[in-house]
């Protein structure tokens, strides 16, 4: 099908469309005609900001990590048998946390937690996981560490883990914003419990990192660095070209795709057509509406696809996935200043003739966060995890860390 084709539909569904009204009009009452049901993983801190999933214990069910920004705290929640009730956490302390996951980068197959601060506390932090499963449970048993060289270097806002020079276990691929914005990779010592070693190697300068993904751009065999910046002079989507795995502390050239004069937030990728794979980028740009960005013979093109009328005013985060299983991508999303609209909603279909829209969170809720799609109650489809901070009144109280279970099963 026609690709401009579609997103002018897309467009055309999203202007005129309402709550509840839309192509396909029946499907749609028969998919969910009110807000799917919410379950609270956990809502007992301040400034639930972003979550991330990994299997911290081994257990064959995907754990999650967030941090507390108002809070002082990063939580590591463990699946419990039944993912409805609250979730049992490790709580390790990181004042004005902005980003929280896990990897294990000393190798001693126990997942350690990294946090990045903002605000006054300025660092990146690693929590040193014991390693005995017995001790792994009891926040004692943890140490926390600073990366001395990132103290007070600027206000951190997002990582990645990935052993970028190939030798001494996993690199971080961090990112901050002004003042002294920057991009950079915090090279692991051979030791990498000695905080000291660490070195931090920019890339290049940013204004306000949003996104950070690893894909290989050019492929070359290398893991470049796609980013959103979404302040700046150099504001936008772009990629940073990794010069080799000998030159890395030298030049990554810098490529951008688009939008210059927006502010591109939380991004998501996936793969389009077949036998070759090609990769397309969705980047909610704050209030103008979502970049579908193809790669047509070699030259990045863009079309915008416009947000609906019931939803926040500001765009927060997309996620793209098979919510009901038919086989057809959907498109996820997530939205902040949502007082009395929408915080989380789905376009389904969005690359077909006929897209329509579904509100997953109904009026509750004011600032959400990342989105991810997961089966959390192993039912066979897709639900929604994300984390909301925000209440009414305009504390950090907020919903917290939340889950929205799909109605389809």
């Amino acid at each position: 099908m026609d690709i401009c084709k579609c997103l002018l539909l897309g467009v055309f569904s999203l202007v005129f469309l309402e709550p509840h009204i839309g192509w396909g009009q029946e499907s749609f009452k028969s998919y969910t005609d009110s807000p799917w049901n919410r379950h609270t993983i956990d809502d007992s801190s301040l400034g639930s900001d972003g979550t991330k999933f990994s299997d911290v214990n081994n257990d064959g069910k995907f754990d999650l990590i967030t941090g507390w920004e108002e809070g002082g705290v990063s939580r590591i929640y463990l699946q419990p048998d039944n993912p409805k009730e609250k979730w049992p956490f490790i709580e390790l302390p990181s004042p004005d946390v902005e980003d929280a996951f896990v990897a294990d980068l000393n190798g001693d197959g126990f997942m350690d937690l990294i946090t990045f601060s903002e605000g006054h506390h300025q660092r990146i932090t690693i929590h040193w996981a014991p390693a005995n499963a017995a001790d792994y449970l009891d926040a004692q048993n943890w140490i926390s560490k600073d990366i001395p060289v990132t103290v007070g270097k600027t206000k951190w806002m997002f990582g990645r883990p990935y052993n970028l020079d190939g030798k001494n276990g996993l690199d971080l691929i961090v990112g901050s914003k002004d003042p002294n914005g920057t991009l950079g990779w915090l090279e692991a010592p051979e030791n990498p419990l000695i905080m000291e070693d660490w070195k931090y190697h920019e890339i290049c300068n940013l204004g306000w990192v949003m996104s950070i993904e690893l894909l290989d751009m050019n492929a070359d065999g290398e893991v470049d660095v796609v980013i959103t910046d979404r302040k700046g002079d150099l504001r936008g989507l772009r990629w940073l070209e990794n010069p080799g795995k000998k030159s890395l502390t030298k030049v990554w050239e810098n490529h951008f795709l688009g939008i210059r004069d927006g502010e591109p937030m939380f991004m998501d990728y996936f793969e389009t057509g077949k036998g070759k794979k090609e990769i397309d980028f969705i980047v909610p740009v704050f209030q103008d509406g979502w970049k579908h960005f193809t790669k047509k013979e070699g030259i990045w093109e863009s079309q915008t696809i416009q947000f609906p009328t019931f939803v926040g005013d500001r765009a927060k985060s997309v996620k793209v996935g098979d919510i009901d299983n038919d086989g057809i991508p959907d498109l996820t999303a997530t939205f902040s200043e949502s007082l009395g609209k929408s915080g989380v909603i789905a376009m389904m279909g969005f690359q077909t003739d006929t897209p329509y829209f579904i509100d997953i969170s109904g009026k509750e809720g004011v600032k959400y966060d990342f989105i991810l799609l997961k089966d959390v109650d192993s039912d066979g489809d897709l639900d929604i995890i994300t984390s909301e901070e925000t209440a009414a009144d305009g504390s950090k109280k907020g919903l917290g860390v939340i889950w929205y279970e799909n109605p389809i099963k």
